[in-house]
C-alpha cells in the first residue's frame, strides 16, 4: 500500500523527535518495515518535502510538454491565455484553487474553458459556478497549479513582473493561435470601426499589464497579424481587412 505524503511526514516528524521505529509503527499503525523504508529513503521532513516538490513539478510540466499529445499543449496555450487575462490561483487549506472569471453572455467560451481545464487536469473535478451579475467562474483544485501557472504571485498582475517560463514560451510559440484565442476570449473584443461612414470591423485586446500586452503582440507577430496602439497603450488593435478576415475564419466573434 502506498503511503500518503502526510503519513510519511508524520513518520519523519516522530523520528526527529526521538521515537524509535517500533514506537512510530505502533503509534501510527504503519508497518515497521514501511517506517524503516521511509526513514532510509528520506531521512528527514525537509528532504521529503524537497523530493515531493521536485516530483510534482516534473509530473505537471512533463504532462503539458509531452509533444506526442499536441491537444494537451493546445489546451494549455488556450488556458494560459485565459488565466493571464481573467484568472487567478489562490491558496486554500491543503491545496490550491484556479479560477477563471468569464462573462455569462458567452456560454461557448465558458464551456471551452472548462474543457481545456479538464484536458490539462483530467483527474480533477471542474466546476462552473454562477456569480452575482453576469459572471461565471470556472474552477478546479490541484496541488499542481503553482507548477502549471508559475506567474502566480501576490497582488494584481499589472503591478508585478509577468514572465513565461521557457517551457511555456515553447508551447506558446508552437501554438500561438490558441494562446491568442485565450487572451482574446478573456480581455478582447470584436467591434465596429466607422471610417467615413463605412463600417470596418476590428479586434481589440485591452490589458493593464505591459508584460501581458507584449505577449499578445508576440502572438500577433507569430501569426503575421498587423497591430497598432493608436488610442491607448492599454489597447492593441488589429484592423487590417485581411487580418480581420483571417481571425473571423479561425476564431470569430465571442459567443
Amino acid at each position: 500500500m502506498t503511503r500518503t505524503f502526510e503519513e510519511k511526514k508524520r513518520v519523519l516528524e516522530l523520528w526527529s523527535e526521538g521515537y524509535n521505529k517500533l514506537q512510530i509503527a505502533k503509534g501510527t499503525g504503519i508497518p515497521r518495515g514501511t517506517v524503516r523504508d521511509c526513514i532510509e529513503q528520506f531521512g528527514d521532513v525537509a528532504t521529503l518535502e524537497r523530493r515531493y516538490d521536485e516530483e510534482r513539478l516534473l509530473n505537471a510540466v512533463f504532462y503539458v510538454q509531452n509533444v506526442a499529445l499536441p491537444q494537451i499543449q493546445k489546451s494549455y496555450a488556450y488556458l494560459l491565455g485565459l488565466y493571464l487575462g481573467d484568472g487567478m490561483v489562490s491558496k486554500i487549506p491543503k491545496t490550491y484553487k484556479l479560477r477563471i472569471f468569464l462573462d455569462s453572455h458567452y456560454p461557448n467560451i465558458v464551456n471551452g474553458c472548462a474543457q481545456a481545464m479538464q484536458t490539462i487536469l483530467p483527474t480533477n473535478k471542474i466546476g462552473i459556478i454562477k456569480q452575482k451579475g453576469n459572471w461565471f467562474v470556472v474552477q478546479c483544485h490541484s496541488n499542481d497549479l503553482l507548477d502549471l501557472f508559475p506567474q502566480h504571485g501576490p497582488g494584481m498582475k499589472h503591478l508585478r513582473k509577468i514572465q513565461l517560463e521557457s517551457w511555456q514560451q515553447e508551447i506558446v510559440d508552437r501554438y500561438p493561435l490558441e494562446f491568442f484565442k485565450g487572451l482574446y476570449h478573456s480581455d478582447g473584443s470584436r467591434t465596429q470601426n466607422i471610417v467615413k461612414g463605412k463600417d470596418y470591423r476590428r479586434y481589440t485586446f485591452t490589458n493593464m499589464s505591459e508584460d501581458i500586452r507584449q505577449m499578445f503582440i508576440h502572438a500577433c507577430e507569430l501569426l503575421g497579424l498587423h497591430w497598432t496602439t493608436k488610442t491607448s497603450k492599454r489597447d492593441i488593435m488589429i484592423s487590417r481587412r485581411e487580418d480581420v478576415a483571417y481571425l473571423d475564419s479561425v476564431i470569430g466573434p465571442k459567443n
